[in-house]
């Protein structure tokens, strides 16, 4: 099992100020008081990373709304979700961890809750194998709830599933920029990104970058750029909150306004930058609109 190594608890306020209502798209809450939840076996071993330190964090940065993703360490129990969401059912909405485990009767409470997405994991460096009937299945059963399915892959893996995730009918997200490099402009996976935000129904997830760049983030800028020009009323944007499966051998735990201050500098029109904060995240996660 790795160590969490901590995420930076002096945040500053960034220098840009965000719009109202703008959203994280993708953070993490682990209950210290729920430790029982925890698989044998994790990956990792959480870190305190509670509702309250979530709300200093968001203060600190100008964020009004979040959407907390199910952590892999709790597996398909989703209690320590339910009760986070139930919180603040005004300010967050919930990404699940869908497969036949996960009842009917659950995934209405899922619903009732804030839950607006099912994660499926295709990334094959995590050792699983990616099993396409029991995906769609699940997407079945997603798509009936009206939720987005959020896929955790890198681009080349999408491409090699595209005639598959293409028939998906539900909105798509695609998490952490797809894992994309800068060598990887030129490359099929990155063809099959600028397809796939053609189509109406599709978005990209501006997050993670930090894991594959070091501060200032200089190398990750023109990549955002180039993504983001595929289609910016397609892109969301998170920041990871706080981080797991950090690898600080390689590089640098972030201060979270630099996060934001990156993607003022890879999106420098403002009204563009609110587009990927407030209303794109609005539609996909079923929030009221600004």
């Amino acid at each position: 099992m790795n160590a969490h190594h901590g995420w930076r608890r002096d945040t500053r306020e960034p220098a840009v100020a965000l719009p109202p209502l703008s959203c994280d798209c993708a953070v993490h809450v682990f209950d210290p008081a729920r430790v029982d939840l925890l698989l044998p076996g994790r990956r990792y071993e959480p870190p305190v990373a509670w509702l309250d330190e979530l709300r200093t964090l968001h203060e600190r940065l100008g964020v009004q709304r979040a959407v907390l993703v199910q952590p892999s360490v709790y597996g398909n129990d989703h209690a320590v979700l339910l009760t986070a969401l139930r919180a603040d059912p005004a300010r967050y909405r919930g990404v699940a961890l869908l497969d036949d485990s996960v009842s009917d009767a659950a995934c209405e409470e899922l619903h009732a809750a804030g839950v607006r997405s099912a994660r499926f994991n295709i990334l094959s460096r995590f050792g699983a194998a990616f099993d396409t009937t029991a995906f769609r299945r699940q997407v079945r059963r997603a798509e009936a709830l009206g939720w987005s399915i959020s896929l955790h892959a890198t681009a080349d893996e999408l491409a090699a599933h595209a005639r598959l995730l293409l028939d998906i009918r539900a909105e798509v997200v695609v998490d952490h920029l797809a894992y994309l490099n800068p060598g990887d402009l030129d490359g099929e996976g990155f063809r099959f990104l600028r397809e796939a935000v053609t189509r109406g129904h599709w978005w990209v997830k501006v997050s993670r970058v930090d894991h594959r760049f070091a501060p200032p983030y200089d190398d990750a800028v023109e990549l955002i750029r180039r993504v983001v020009a595929l289609n910016p009323w397609r892109m969301l944007w998170a920041t990871d909150w706080p981080h797991p499966l950090y690898d600080v051998a390689t590089t640098t735990m972030p201060n979270d306004a630099d996060l934001v201050e990156l993607l003022a500098r890879a999106v420098p029109d403002a009204a563009l930058r609110e587009q990927i904060l407030v209303h794109n995240p609005a539609r996909v996660f079923g929030f009221p609109d600004a």
